[in-house]
This record gives C-alpha cells, sequence and structure tokens, in this order.
C-alpha cells in the first residue's frame, strides 16, 4: 500500500500564535509549513494527520475485505475506485462498505471484483484530520510541539543563542544557553509532547 496527498492539511497552527508575531507573516507561515510537514501526515513521523487533508491510499489487493487507512483519524470515506481486468475504472457502491474507526470494511452482500494487470488497482480516497465535529479538536500538545519548534527556528538567529557567558567587571554576568543545548532541549519536549500521539504501523 501507499498513501499520497491529495489536498494537502489546512494549518493548525497560525502566524499569530506565535509569540511576537503578527497575522500573516509569511516567513513564520513557512516555518510552520515545514514543521507541521515533518509530523504531519503520510510524510510525518507522528503517523497521524492533523489538519484536516485528503489522502488517497492505493492497494495492490482487496486483501481480508477490510483495508486499515493510515493516518488516522479518518473523518469520512470520499469514494473506492478500482481498475478492472478490461483496465477501466469503475467504483464501488458506497453502500457495500463502511467505515469503523480507522477501518474501511466491506459488507458481506459485496463480492470482491477481479482487479486488472496494472499497479496499485485499488484506490480509497478519504479525509483524514481533526476536524471539529466528527474527529474531535486538534491535540493541543501537537499545536505546542509546533509552536516551540517554530520559536526554536526563528530564535536560531539571535546571537545570544551562540553566547556561553557576557560579564562585565563590576556590572554583573550573563549566561546564556547554548544552541545545541537548546536543540537538545527542544528535541525532547516536542519528543514527549507528540510521543502518547504516534502511531507504529
Amino acid at each position: 500500500m501507499r498513501v499520497r496527498v491529495v489536498i494537502p492539511p489546512d494549518p493548525i497552527v497560525q502566524p499569530e500564535d506565535i509569540s511576537g508575531v503578527t497575522a500573516g507573516d509569511e516567513a513564520v507561515a513557512a516555518l510552520i509549513g515545514a514543521v507541521t510537514e515533518e509530523i504531519d501526515g503520510p510524510s510525518g513521523w507522528v503517523g497521524r494527520a492533523f489538519g484536516p487533508q485528503t489522502l488517497e491510499l492505493s492497494a495492490a489487493c482487496w486483501g481480508d475485505r477490510s483495508i486499515r487507512l493510515p493516518c488516522p483519524p479518518i473523518i469520512e470515506i470520499d469514494g473506492v475506485t478500482y481498475t478492472d481486468p478490461e483496465s477501466v475504472e469503475q467504483t464501488v457502491d458506497s453502500g457495500d462498505y463502511a467505515l469503523d474507526g480507522d477501518l474501511l470494511w466491506f459488507r458481506p452482500s459485496w463480492s470482491a471484483p477481479a482487479l486488472g494487470c496494472v499497479p496499485w488497482p485499488i484506490k480509497v480516497t478519504y479525509q483524514a484530520g481533526y476536524d471539529d465535529d466528527t474527529t474531535g479538536p486538534v491535540p493541543e500538545r501537537a499545536r505546542q510541539a509546533i509552536i516551540l519548534s517554530v520559536q526554536h527556528l526563528r530564535s536560531l538567529n539571535v546571537p545570544s543563542l551562540y553566547l556561553k557567558a557576557d560579564e562585565v567587571e563590576g556590572i554583573g554576568r550573563k549566561e546564556f544557553t547554548l544552541s545545541d543545548q537548546a536543540t537538545k532541549i527542544i528535541e525532547q519536549t516536542t519528543g514527549r509532547l507528540l510521543s502518547t500521539l504516534r502511531i507504529y504501523r
């Protein structure tokens, strides 16, 4: 099986959610997109969809009359199609299958049709992610992980991040976290925030 993104996810963090950033900041929006891409959807390491998105799963066979859909939570199935032996794309009637969590299952009355000799003859198009209504709100720890990562990326241009200590005799001393230490702390924190959301296949 393979999964591709048909319609990218809606962002779950906006630029104005980042401290000191105003709405519409394109540079910060790009950072949010990059961080989100690392964790969200088929390409993300969490194995889960966060922002609502449309995905397409391609399969080689009908299996045991059910298909486990990657990147839950699943909002709804848009359609199931297959290529028949004459290389014509056919649509499975929506009454022949149902959704239970992330499991697409075919009803007992349905008979699996023959498939054409093409790569990935079965296609399932579906919506995944958190939509407030069907699948509930986005977990706050996912939002905070993205916000924390974006703040860290923005701070890499701050000179004080690389300064170990600044001391003026008779005035005082300031110490700053080194970038490698800051990076480790950020990675550990975001990892903990997302660890309970991760799906292993």
